[in-house]
């Protein structure tokens, strides 16, 4: 059935995106009736899930419930418990905080018995009558701006004395509602640019086909989801407009800070906020102040983070972190030993589940796919080139930190390659590289048609 209402949308979509634009007020209003179509379809994607996907089927979900919890508990940065879970069975060497007992309750009642971060009620050692001490070390990681919308929603749960039930699905409201907005923001960004129908249609077909689970799922995994979709809009807009406004280069840093802060994998997307300054070389200095600063503010933001919040490993009962600080000296001193690593679970598509090696290998083919376009379409206009090289390359930069981090934290030793890569943490680079094979695409169309 919802396989049946995705294709139905994305016909109706497909009419209205590639029907011809009229000129003036009537080309404004079917841009109008495009973006109202876009967004009803994704809410309704959204909202499906909502309804049919019961707490507790997510990935780590009951790890991130606990992380937000704990916040709201004063637990910003985590400490040392000594309580267990399904993810994290070692208590000697757990971190976590503070989450309410009837946090802890629903998850509890809501197992579906796969490893989701679940506590382990009978190793709980410290309560107060009213919290407990739970572990949840590899969420524990992610910086408070990772989980804003979860953040808002338990506030507002619980300023309105919301049972936990009513407050889990509050948050996955407030995820949906950001999700939605980045998809609006997104046709906005879009809106009229040359060829913006192509562009348009593109990020229409994106947001739909992401909305299930990425659009409400309890995780920063969501939010960053949504970003990336404006974000890949914006690297259009940057080749495509004429100029830049001020609002434009705030919007382009706001989001590749976000991204950066939400999950340090993304960090290289902050060359992104730089990259305006390569296609247009008048850039007036008002702009370039925002972009520079914007980007070196978010690095110092990063980097304070990294200094007081990530001290601990996420996975000790796989590796200590005796062993995290060593593999991370080994990846600064000697990186020839861990690129052969990487290359070597590349080439074998290691996944952590059985369904992942189809998929890693769509990912990859999606960039080398990129990569030739660009080289090929775009080899006698330099800026265009260089553009599209760099952001390719940050998005490889991407992938190399999810690499290196699933190495140093998850990889038994012993185990050949990187053990635990899942293609999720590839999915919310697909926008952009899907907008740099439509950029290549467009000017082949246009060659051909001449």
């Amino acid at each position: 059935m919802l396989s049946v209402r995705h294709g139905a949308g994305r016909g109706v979509l497909w009419w209205f995106v590639m029907s011809p634009y009229p000129n003036g007020h009537d080309g404004r209003s079917c841009q109008g009736r495009t973006s109202v179509v876009v967004l009803a379809l994704a809410l309704l994607c959204g909202m499906l899930g909502i309804v049919t996907v019961p707490p507790g089927s997510t990935p780590d979900v009951w790890a991130h419930v606990y992380r937000v919890d704990a916040m709201l508990n004063g637990d910003v940065i985590a400490r040392t418990v000594h309580a267990t879970s399904d993810y994290h069975p070692d208590a000697a060497h757990n971190t976590g905080g503070w989450v309410d007992d009837d946090v802890i309750a629903f998850s509890l009642a809501n197992d579906r018995h796969y490893v989701s971060g679940l506590v382990n009620a009978t190793s709980i050692t410290v309560h107060d009558g009213h919290r407990s001490e739970v572990p949840f070390d590899n969420t524990a990681v992610y910086p408070p701006i990772a989980y804003l919308p979860q953040l808002a929603a338990f506030t507002v749960g619980r300023l309105l004395r919301l049972d936990v039930a009513w407050r889990f699905y509050l948050a996955e409201v407030f995820q949906l509602a950001v999700y939605i907005t980045a998809v609006w923001i997104g046709l906005r960004v879009l809106a009229g640019l040359p060829s913006s129908r192509w562009f348009r249609l593109l990020t229409g077909v994106l947001s739909v086909c992401l909305a299930l689970p990425d659009s409400f799922m309890f995780s920063p995994d969501s939010t960053v989801v949504a970003l990336f979709l404006p974000l890949a809009c914006m690297l259009i807009r940057c080749l495509q407009a004429d100029r830049l406004a001020g609002g434009d280069c705030v919007l382009l840093v706001v989001m590749t800070g976000v991204l950066a802060l939400s999950k340090f994998a993304y960090a290289p997307c902050l060359l992104m906020a730089l990259l305006p300054m390569i296609v247009h070389r008048r850039v007036p200095m008002r702009s370039r102040f925002i972009l520079v600063t914007g980007c070196v503010l978010s690095v110092m933001l990063l980097l304070t983070w990294l200094k007081l919040g990530t001290g601990f490993a996420t996975n000790p009962s796989r590796v200590p972190y005796s062993e995290v600080l060593r593999r991370q000296r080994e990846l600064l001193s000697a990186p020839h030993r861990f690129l052969p690593r990487m290359f070597y679970s590349i080439v074998r598509l290691q996944g952590w589940s059985w369904w992942e090696p189809p998929l890693l290998f769509l990912f990859w083919m999606l960039t080398v796919v990129a990569l030739m376009l660009t080289v090929i379409v775009w080899r006698r206009d330099r800026q265009r080139l260089l553009f599209w090289l760099m952001s390719w390359t940050a998005i490889m930069g991407c992938v190399t930190l999810v690499y290196a981090a699933i190495w140093t934290q998850f990889t038994l030793t012993g185990q050949a390659g990187v053990v635990g890569i899942n293609s999720r943490y590839f999915l919310p680079l697909v926008p952009l590289l899907v907008m740099q094979c439509a950029d290549s695409l467009l000017s082949i169309r246009r060659n051909l048609t001449r």
